[in-house]
């Protein structure tokens, strides 16, 4: 018998290198040698905002389309569509924790919103900021500061 596995068959629970959810025994994001660098990529503070960029982008355009938010599969599908190391990074892409545990660190950061709920994921308070620094708005804002004032 397996070291890893006591007599009844359930899995020995490592500190270090898993954690329990509802589901069974998953690897966390952060520590898996197969999730660790979609999960990095996706929160470090150099690539994140433009992985998170390209998610409000897509939240707007299903939104429209669909007439409803995307659920966490449904964006992370998508953005998936969109790394170019998706053949190393598979696995992760489906992984319900990284989707969750990005989603986690996207809003702490006040880049997307969400609620308990499924579909209620939208735009965060500070993505047109930190995201989108220059956008038409801002700039019309500045135009019309800088406009003479008729009499």
């Amino acid at each position: 018998m397996s070291p890893d596995v006591p007599e009844d068959g359930d899995p020995v629970l490592h500190h270090d290198s898993m954690q329990w959810n509802n589901s069974g025994w998953t690897d966390k994001p952060w520590s898996a040698p197969h999730l660790a660098p979609l999960f990095t990529e996706l929160t470090s503070a150099k690539t994140a905002p433009a992985w998170a960029r390209r998610a409000v982008k897509i939240i707007h355009r299903y939104t429209r389309e669909h007439g409803q938010p995307p659920t966490f599969r449904e964006l992370f599908t998508e953005l998936a569509t969109q790394d170019p190391a998706y053949r190393d990074h598979e696995e992760a892409w489906s992984s319900r924790a990284v989707r969750s545990l990005v989603m986690v660190h996207w809003r702490r950061q006040g880049w997307v919103r969400y609620r308990t709920e499924t579909r209620t994921l939208r735009s965060g308070p500070t993505a047109n900021q930190d995201l989108f620094p220059a956008t038409r708005s801002a700039r019309r804002e500045g135009a019309r500061r800088e406009a003479p004032q008729e009499r």
